[in-house]
C-alpha cells in the first residue's frame, strides 16, 4: 500500500468527519426542530418562556459578550412579565443553555462553561427549569411535554439571543401550531434589533412590547 493511497484514505476519512462537524453544528445553531403539532385544546392556556437569562450572559464579566440593550433594564422588565404571568395565570418555564461542544461554544461567542443556573435577579416560581444544547429549546423533549401537559397553545418569548436562540425557538413552535409573540423590550440581541424584530414579522411571528402584554393579561 503506497503512502500517497494512505494519505488519500486519511484526507477522505478526515473530510467526512469535517462535514458531519459541520452538519451537527448548522442543525445545532441555525435550523429549528420539528415536532408532532398540537392539539385543539378545549380550554388552551398561555405560557411565558424566559430564554438563557442564565449567569454569564448578563454583561457584567467576560464570560459572554455584552449584550444590548443593557441587561439590567431587561431583568427589571421580564419579572414584572412574571408577575403579570403568575396574576393572569399563565404558565411560565425558564430556559437554560447548557454548553457542551467547545467549537459551538467560540460560535456563541462563550467559554465553556459547567453546570448553568438562572441569573439570581430573575424571579423563579415554580420548578420548570429546562437545559438545551441547541438553539431551539424544543430540543428539550420535556420542556415540549410541559407544554403539551399544560394544554399550552400560545407562547409569549423573552430573553437572549433575539437573533438566535429565541428566534429558532419561535420557529420551532411554529412548526407545531403554536401561535407565537416576542415581547420587543424583553429580549437583547448584538445584531441590530430592528432588523430582527423585522424577521420575526415576516416569519409571522408576533411582536408585542411588555406593556401591551401587561394590558393584554389584565
Amino acid at each position: 500500500m503506497s503512502l500517497k493511497f494512505i494519505l488519500f484514505v486519511m484526507l477522505i476519512l478526515f473530510a467526512t468527519l469535517l462535514l458531519a462537524a459541520v452538519g451537527i453544528l448548522v442543525r445545532s445553531m441555525f435550523m429549528a426542530t420539528r415536532g408532532r403539532r398540537i392539539a385543539d385544546y378545549p380550554t388552551p392556556r398561555q405560557a411565558l418562556v424566559v430564554l438563557d437569562l442564565q449567569e454569564g450572559y448578563r454583561g457584567t464579566n467576560n464570560r459572554q459578550p455584552v449584550t444590548i440593550p443593557p441587561a439590567f433594564g431587561l431583568i427589571a422588565t421580564v419579572n414584572r412579565l412574571i408577575d403579570n404571568a403568575t396574576l393572569s395565570g399563565m404558565e411560565v418555564a425558564y430556559i437554560r443553555q447548557l454548553f457542551s461542544n467547545n467549537l459551538i461554544v467560540r460560535l456563541h461567542g462563550g467559554k465553556k462553561q459547567g453546570r448553568v443556573v438562572i441569573d439570581h435577579r430573575i424571579k423563579v416560581i415554580n420548578g420548570n427549569d429546562f437545559e438545551k444544547n441547541r438553539t431551539d429549546a424544543f430540543s428539550n423533549r420535556q420542556f415540549e411535554q410541559l407544554l403539551i401537559d399544560r394544554q399550552v397553545d400560545e407562547l409569549y418569548l423573552v430573553g437572549v439571543d433575539a437573533a438566535f436562540c429565541v428566534y429558532y425557538t419561535a420557529l420551532g413552535a411554529l412548526n407545531r401550531g403554536y401561535k407565537v409573540t416576542v415581547v420587543a423590550d424583553a429580549v437583547m440581541s448584538r445584531n441590530k434589533m430592528e432588523g430582527v424584530l423585522a424577521k420575526y414579522r415576516r416569519q409571522g411571528i408576533g411582536v408585542i412590547s411588555s406593556h401591551e402584554l401587561i394590558r393584554k393579561c389584565a
